[in-house]
């Protein structure tokens, strides 16, 4: 059975199996007329994992954050994320449909033996930041266009199967491999080394003085989790710093040089995604959603929520209705 993604936490289970760990996901988000313009949307929290990602965009825009750097995706884009990189995504048009993939695996798919020399040359210096690999796979670049087909090719031996018959769920479901794609392991795991070669091929060396600071990272990965876990409370700046042993002022310096949004910009956006999700699916009143979700004010509330979304919570709650209306 697919398993749930830890929102904001690093993701600790492995993706596939032992025997296999590559994971598959697909996510559907519908279009959503009441979130005017360009009005950005959380689609996939702030999360890191040890393991290598592909992101792919199969339908709608949206822009991916890594580490702070933003990448906007077309349709039939994709990114490469590195092991331990901070990422999510935000959409930037509700009007039409958004479609993405994650095809997540460990690097122990490409080598079997962390002491060969695949893992020595290749992998380990993608982990450890001295090869970076370029980020974007865009359809324009034949090399990229290549990487882009064979991610297709594996994507299209997994099958969906939404939570709960709900294409719309949100839940990231992963995906499975078909039961008549012969010989399936083989020609993905061929395709993943096909398409690491490649991007090994046109990746960038760079110089341990360059290398991102790692230790800040993890401190702002422990500030991101300290947020999704008391995004309810009255929360000050220095509560925040606090909660990983910096100064406010540094503080607020590297969590804006890590994920490109400042402490308290990243806090009310993850607030507003939870209001979001309740008004989706309770019943409760928009002043239960603002005090759950840690605003004081309901006015307050409401101006944050239109600034972010383009509609009041009212309006969100009933377009949402009209889309997905409730059981009888």
């Amino acid at each position: 059975m697919a398993k749930k993604r830890r929102d904001g936490e690093y993701e600790s289970y492995t993706h596939g199996d032992e025997r296999f760990p590559i994971g598959i996901h697909k996510t559907i988000f519908p279009p959503n007329p009441a979130v005017r313009g360009s009005a950005a949307y959380q689609i996939l929290y702030t999360h890191w994992h040890s393991e290598f990602e592909f992101f792919y965009l199969s339908r709608g825009e949206c822009t991916v954050v890594i580490d702070g750097a933003e990448h906007a995706l077309s349709p039939g884009d994709a990114v490469f994320i590195p092991p331990n990189a901070t990422h999510g995504a935000f959409r930037t048009t509700s009007s039409q449909e958004t479609v993405f993939y994650a095809v997540v695996f460990s690097p122990a798919l490409l080598s079997g033996n962390a002491a060969d020399a695949i893992n020595e040359k290749y992998i380990t210096p993608v982990i450890n930041g001295e090869l970076v690999i370029e980020p974007v796979m865009r359809r324009d670049v034949p090399w990229q266009s290549e990487v882009l087909d064979l991610l297709v090719d594996i994507m299209a031996l997994y099958d969906y199967t939404p939570y709960d018959n709900d294409p719309y769920s949100g839940l990231y479901p992963e995906l499975f491999l078909r039961d008549d794609a012969e010989c399936a392991e083989l020609f993905i795991k061929s395709s993943l080394i096909m398409i690491f070669y490649k991007c090994i091929m046109h990746a960038e060396r760079v110089r341990a003085g360059s290398r991102i600071d790692r230790e800040n990272h993890d401190r702002i990965r422990r500030a991101i989790e300290f947020i999704h876990s008391h995004y309810g409370e009255q929360l000050t700046l220095g509560d925040l710093a606090a909660s990983v042993y910096m100064s406010r002022e540094y503080f607020s310096h590297i969590f804006r040089r890590c994920t490109g949004v400042s402490p308290f910009a990243y806090l009310n956006g993850y607030r507003i995604r939870r209001s979001m999700e309740l008004l989706e699916v309770t019943d409760m009143t928009v002043t239960e959603i603002a005090s759950s979700c840690g605003f004081n004010q309901v006015s307050y509330f409401n101006r944050k929520f239109s600034g972010a979304a383009g509609c009041t919570p009212t309006e969100y709650r009933r377009c949402r209705e009209k889309i997905n209306p409730p059981e009888a």
